[in-house]
């Protein structure tokens, strides 16, 4: 099982950066170094999974953008686990507590902004939340859609397009990106297909959900512990 442990951007050191760049490495191609690093940067915080000798084998990251006095957004970075590990860590309960952590403290709504490249990234929306967006059975209200189209489109520019992000950057290597035939039977996995088609070429889907205890299904609860 490995131990995640959140840890501030600016206190990681150049070998645990390496680290994490190596193993982004396995998983995805056209990865470019600097970028990495210069990406990593921008954010506040990242939790690392270790094993019992502090090796790095998955980590994700998260940073905090104010829109307003009522709403600021917490936008999540890269995140991988190497796949010896899949299911066999603490991470959705290490980075929900510290997301909700940080949206404590603020006095308004706080929402996270999620980019799904892939099904299994977006599939985390249903698995602990009961509202998210977009979803395969609601429309997105107008008023979440235009935080969404705000804050794309000041990240991304015209490089957002239908509530898409046409990264044009780094992708999933074949043998991840594969979606199974029998997968296609489930509708948010057809559904994801719909409005992210081009994911292999390294597109990322713009989700967001609020962040609050209330807003946790039965799972998200249940892996916090309330």
């Amino acid at each position: 099982m490995l131990k995640g442990t959140v840890i501030r951007i600016k206190d990681l050191t150049g070998a645990q950066m390496k680290s994490m760049y190596l193993i982004m490495t396995k998983y995805f191609d056209n990865i470019i170094e600097s970028a990495f690093y210069d990406d990593l940067s921008r954010k506040e915080d990242a939790v690392l999974l270790c094993d019992e000798n502090g090796i790095i084998h998955g980590f994700t990251s998260l940073a905090i953008f104010p829109q307003d006095e009522s709403t600021q957004l917490i936008f999540s970075g890269d995140t991988i686990i190497e796949k010896e590990h899949w299911g066999k860590s603490d991470l959705h309960s290490i980075w929900l507590k510290n997301a909700l952590a940080h949206a404590g403290k603020f006095n308004g709504k706080t929402y996270w902004l999620l980019l799904s490249k892939g099904i299994r990234t977006y599939k985390f929306l249903p698995t602990f939340f009961n509202e998210f967006y977009p979803h395969v059975d609601t429309d997105t209200p107008n008023e979440i859609q235009k935080i969404v189209d705000r804050f794309a489109r000041e990240q991304f520019g015209d490089k957002y397009q239908n509530g898409v992000w046409v990264a044009g950057k780094d992708f999933l290597k074949e043998d991840f990106a594969v979606i199974r035939e029998e997968q296609l039977k489930n509708k948010t996995v057809a559904f994801f297909l719909e409005k992210n088609p081009d994911y292999k070429r390294g597109n990322e889907l713009v989700c967001i959900t609020e962040l609050s205890v209330d807003n946790l299904n039965r799972a998200g609860r249940k892996i916090l512990g309330v």
